[in-house]
């Protein structure tokens, strides 16, 4: 890893990188639920306003960062209950309703690991490692037993992660394709459905 490479707390001031890498970790999802209220190029700002806020587990207090010249990795994590107290009548219920099934399966009394990502060029340096650590010791010293991630079949590199700090897939969903129709920009189609992992 590089000696360049800082860790620290998420700031107010983050919240746009953070919407970027939580886009990137999210691996099509965000845009897929998200296409009716921005185009590509404003998600990021959307997501923003909302990590920017003090209050709710996509708040910039729930993640952690890494930091060379600007951020170059996230994670955002924080009790997998949470989920159930966010605002979801936004979003289009027919997207939220494919996705349903990673709800069913989730583990609500875990420590969620939300997000985490690290941009393209500083991947398989080590950035990953370190912020998982992170989560791992936030969900310790908050008293959980368990931490869990919701991790698309399809990316080996997060399995691969994950894996490596001791995660094993409890439940596999699966989760229908849902191309992009034409004139749309954005479609969701991974491979093998999502992975529930447990620590």
């Amino acid at each position: 890893m590089s000696a360049e490479i800082v860790f620290r707390a998420a700031v107010p001031a983050d919240a746009y990188a953070l919407a970027e890498l939580a886009i990137l970790g999210g691996d099509g999802m965000y845009e897929f639920l998200l296409e009716e209220l921005a185009p590509k190029e404003m998600l990021a700002g959307l997501m923003a306003r909302s990590m920017k806020q003090d209050t709710g587990g996509f708040s910039w207090r729930h993640c952690f960062v890494a930091e060379d010249k600007g951020i170059i990795g996230m994670i955002n994590a924080f009790p997998a209950a949470w989920l159930r107290e966010e605002e979801r009548d936004i979003l289009p219920q027919d997207r939220v309703e494919i996705l349903d099934p990673i709800d069913q399966v989730q583990d609500w009394e875990s420590f969620l690991i939300n997000g985490v990502a690290v941009r393209p060029h500083y991947r398989r340096q080590g950035a990953g490692t370190h912020l998982l650590e992170w989560a791992i010791e936030q969900a310790k010293a908050s008293g959980f037993a368990r931490l869990s991630a919701n991790v698309w079949a399809d990316n080996v590199a997060a399995r691969a992660l994950f894996e490596s700090q001791g995660f094993a897939v409890r439940t596999r969903v699966e989760i229908p394709p849902h191309p992009a129709c034409p004139g749309e920009p954005w479609g969701l189609a991974h491979v093998g459905g999502s992975l529930l992992m447990v620590r």
